[in-house]
């Protein structure tokens, strides 16, 4: 059922992109063409759309197949939160889902939509506009990333601090590295170490790991001495720092790495499935 294509793509919202010679249409789960193959390009279904392309222009199709919105743009994203930027003659602006430009194309670059506000850059600085286009933070920083539980990671002469939603500066720009919140917690680095801060910026976890990720399901991968291990929302080292290479928990499970092969551990840090796979 599925045979007879030259590339296929992973599934997204029950259709996966596929390739004939040198065009691209799109499969259901059943292996049926919703879509034949006669676009340059294609993206993945995001909200209920795909952005597709004809004669160097982007458009938009529906799970049905329908052309919505015409190939006009020179490029194009994905829909989220309702908007998808798009660019044209060089700039960069928004669109909805029923093909109406919301924000004109006048930023020289744009980001997606993150709890209703998207990075925008003008004159090689950035800030937020909302989704009506308004600027709640004017281009000033030399980075921004996306909102994040209330709050995003701003750069500012070489270094990090955070604003909220109002584009108020929460914490001063002091830090050397700042990521994104989540669960309630965001890595912070300093002097080349790095620990965690939690929404009320106070310092939870000190400055003691050579790198750090992103708390998930309340566990945080870490390295010290170029070993990985795991700690837990109060900092404490819950799983040993012994692996080559570590990933976040989904599910209750990790993959780690040990000896170049890889496996998993529960959150207890107990290896459920011994480290024998390549991949």
């Amino acid at each position: 059922m599925f045979w007879g294509f030259d590339d296929a793509r992973d599934f997204k919202e029950g259709f996966a992109a596929v390739q004939k010679g040198w065009q691209c249409g799109y499969i259901n789960t059943k292996g049926e063409q919703i879509v034949e193959c006669k676009f340059d390009d294609t993206h993945r279904f995001s909200e209920g759309f795909a952005a597709v392309k004809k004669d160097g222009k982007w458009g938009y199709i529906n799970t049905k197949g329908e052309q919505i919105i015409e190939c006009k743009f020179d490029d194009t994203n994905y829909f989220n939160e309702g908007f998808a930027r798009v660019k044209k003659d060089g700039k960069w602006g928004y669109i909805n889902t029923k093909g109406e430009q919301i924000i004109e194309c006048k930023f020289d670059d744009a980001g997606d939509f993150s709890e209703g506000f998207a990075v925008v850059f003008k004159d090689g600085k950035c800030g937020y506009i909302n989704t009506k286009g308004e600027q709640i933070v004017e281009c000033k920083f030399n980075y921004a990333c996306y909102f994040n539980e209330g709050f995003a990671a701003v750069a500012k002469d070489g270094k990090l601090g955070y604003i909220n939603t109002k584009g108020e500066q929460i914490v001063e720009c002091k830090f050397d590295y700042a990521d994104s919140f989540n669960e309630g917690f965001a890595a912070v680095a300093k002097d080349g170490k790095y620990g965690y801060i939690n929404t009320k910026f106070e310092q939870i976890i000190e400055y003691e790991f050579d790198d750090t990720n992103y708390f998930k399901e309340g566990f945080a991968a870490v390295l010290k001495d170029d070993r990985g291990g795991y700690i837990n929302t109060k900092g404490e080292q819950i799983i040993e720092c012994k692996f080559d290479d570590t990933s976040y928990f989904s599910e209750g499970f990790a993959p780690v790495q040990k000896d170049g092969k890889w496996g998993y551990i529960n959150t207890k840090g107990e290896q459920i499935i011994e480290c024998k796979f390549d991949d």
